[in-house]
């Protein structure tokens, strides 16, 4: 299985790399390229109606078949749009076309386990395929920029801090709990109140916002477009 993975340049950046051929640095951005989307495509695969087994071969299979051996990445244009959309459209032909193909039965039930790839509450069974790919790569972007906040609230000793912001936003988010009382952690983290707690909270709100729009820069080719992204995470990130 493909595992998510950070990127340290732009998404297009990293795609040109990977469709310029062979090579060192063309094969560790396409490696990059499959661990950022693998999540997205397997779920749209689930979503299908597809068992775990089934789905995580055909996930292989289209990184191999399809993303790589076709060079997707190397047609890809960000003046066509995004590169999201053009790999779900290739899904989309990929798995009709491997239905098609197919004569032995090879979907398991409207039984999806959403926690496979650690998603929970961000995706619910009735989703379309394509909701599914499109909540799952926005959940996954907001993993990363949250595991990176993680580490820098630690580096900077707001160890509470992170524990507030984690039990009031993050647990809620991807995990659908229940928020936090201010007054159970206010009694657990030995704090002043819940005022004090909430400028906690506030302060890491503002490092999450700041890290948000950095990551979502590196997915657009235009800085311009970054707002657009944004709001289109936003809803991605809605639950019914």
């Amino acid at each position: 299985m493909f595992l998510d993975g950070g990127m340290s340049q732009t998404d297009w950046g990293l795609i040109h790399e990977a469709g310029a051929g062979e090579g060192p640095a063309s094969e560790r951005a396409m490696e990059k390229v499959a661990r950022r989307y693998w999540p997205a495509i397997y779920t749209f695969i689930r979503h299908r109606g597809y068992n775990v087994d089934r789905a995580s071969d055909l996930t292989q299979k289209f990184m191999t078949d399809v993303v790589m051996a076709r060079q997707l990445c190397a047609t890809a244009d960000p003046e066509r749009g995004r590169f999201r959309a053009l790999l779900m459209t290739s899904l989309r032909n990929f798995v009709h076309q491997e239905a098609r193909r197919s004569s032995s039965p090879t979907h398991g039930g409207r039984t999806l386990s959403i926690d496979d790839i650690g998603l929970s509450a961000a995706l619910v069974d009735d989703d379309t395929p394509e909701s599914a790919f499109s909540a799952t790569w926005a959940v996954m972007l907001v993993r990363r920029v949250l595991a990176r906040l993680r580490e820098t609230c630690l580096a900077d000793g707001l160890e509470s801090h992170w524990t507030v912001f984690d039990r009031r936003v993050v647990r809620p988010l991807l995990l659908g709990e229940e928020p936090e009382s201010y007054l159970s952690l206010v009694e657990r983290l030995e704090l002043d109140g819940a005022g004090q707690a909430s400028n906690m909270l506030i302060t890491v709100k503002r490092r999450f916002a700041r890290a948000l729009l950095d990551e979502i820069a590196l997915t657009v080719d235009d800085p311009t477009m970054i707002e657009d992204e944004l709001c289109l995470l936003l809803r991605d990130l809605e639950r019914p």
